[in-house]
């Protein structure tokens, strides 16, 4: 039995808190937030305690393992802490507010020889994850173009963005192009090292106000010369559009987009086909829809390979490798040319 202990008794706090109630080999130990009312409450709800300080949760022999669902200028703090104390982790995305912390957070990690693993949920998608398998085995040969689309239906970080802008600038390659970074590096064959990106405010005026951006293209490259395309829009009218494709040297993988339902409309106008999977029309939690199945598989990964005694899939230095790109796409968006990905 794997006992957690939760950071962060919010949305994904309580998320990941009940798949690991429902695993038969973890459970939830302990909570701790810096709002004692929401930490004893999803305490509660899995028959844990409540710890009033990270300090003392790391302390508690009784824990195994750690979920770091809180801010992100915490994640780097927390994950050393955590290291330090001899808990396997498990921590969302971003490992560090700045590239300094993520090395720091990496060589700890390192350090203390504990496992981790880093929220990149969209590669526990199932078509995700077969497409991944599939490369991974040589269906498509040696890897020559990756494309990535990212659409989502709508705005929904623009208060974030407002917060954000100043001190870390380009919420869209941040938050969701992040994603993207990671997938690309699980598809290539070896590490990109060149990123190139064009973006433009397309969507909504007041982020264009901000000087950020909602619409971009970015270009990977590797060494051996291997390329990977990303789109992302903060609008579709259609749905949430997540799809991928893989061009090999012996043949091609795509993974499509799934409908709220498979029916299809015949009539003398054509076919209809259902809206592309992405909740409620008027939601913000989109990506909660698309991926339900992909938040529970990766935490089950977790667990059973912390019982089996094997490495995760996704580690604290994907997180790290994925945050270089970020900043490369960054320097890349300021200057108007590729950017080198720092090593």
């Amino acid at each position: 039995m794997v006992r957690f202990c939760i950071f962060g008794a919010g949305q994904m706090g309580k998320r990941h808190a009940r798949t690991l109630a429902e695993h038969p080999n973890a459970s939830v130990r302990s909570v701790c937030d810096l709002l004692p009312t929401a930490a004893a409450t999803l305490a509660a709800q899995h028959d844990a305690i409540t710890m009033p300080n990270m300090e003392t949760a790391l302390a508690d022999p009784e824990v195994d393992a750690v979920v770091i669902t809180t801010p992100a200028s915490s994640h780097a703090e927390l994950v050393v802490a955590a290291a330090r104390a001899g808990k396997a982790i498990f921590c969302e995305k971003p490992l560090a507010e700045d590239i300094p912390n993520a090395r720091t957070a990496v060589a700890e990690v390192k350090k203390a020889g504990v496992p981790s693993f880093m929220g990149f949920m969209k590669r526990f998608e199932p078509s995700h994850l077969a497409l991944i398998q599939a490369v991974r085995a040589g269906d498509v040969g040696k890897v020559e173009l990756v494309l990535l689309t990212n659409r989502d239906p709508k705005v929904t970080l623009l208060d974030y963005s407002r917060e954000t802008h100043k001190t870390a600038p380009y919420t869209l390659l941040r938050e969701s192009t992040v994603h993207d970074f990671d997938m690309a590096r699980a598809l290539l064959d070896d590490e990109p090292v060149e990123v190139y990106v064009a973006a433009s405010n397309l969507v909504e005026p007041e982020i264009g106000r901000l000087g950020e951006v909602d619409a971009a293209l970015t270009t990977l490259k590797t060494d051996s010369g291997a390329l990977c395309t990303i789109n992302n829009i903060w609008r579709t009218t259609y749905g949430y559009d997540q799809r991928v494709e893989v061009h090999g040297s012996e043949g091609m993988l795509r993974a499509e987009n799934r409908p709220e339902t498979s029916l299809v409309r015949y009539t003398a106008e054509g076919a209809l086909h259902d809206r592309l999977l992405s909740g409620p029309p008027d939601g913000a939690q989109f990506y909660f829809h698309k991926y339900a199945e992909a938040y529970p598989r990766e935490m089950n990964h977790f667990v059973e390979s912390l019982a089996k005694g094997s490495p995760p899939l996704i580690s604290v230095e994907d997180g790290y490798r994925s945050q270089l790109l970020v900043e490369a796409a960054v320097e890349s968006l300021k200057t108007n040319r590729p950017a080198r990905v720092a090593e």
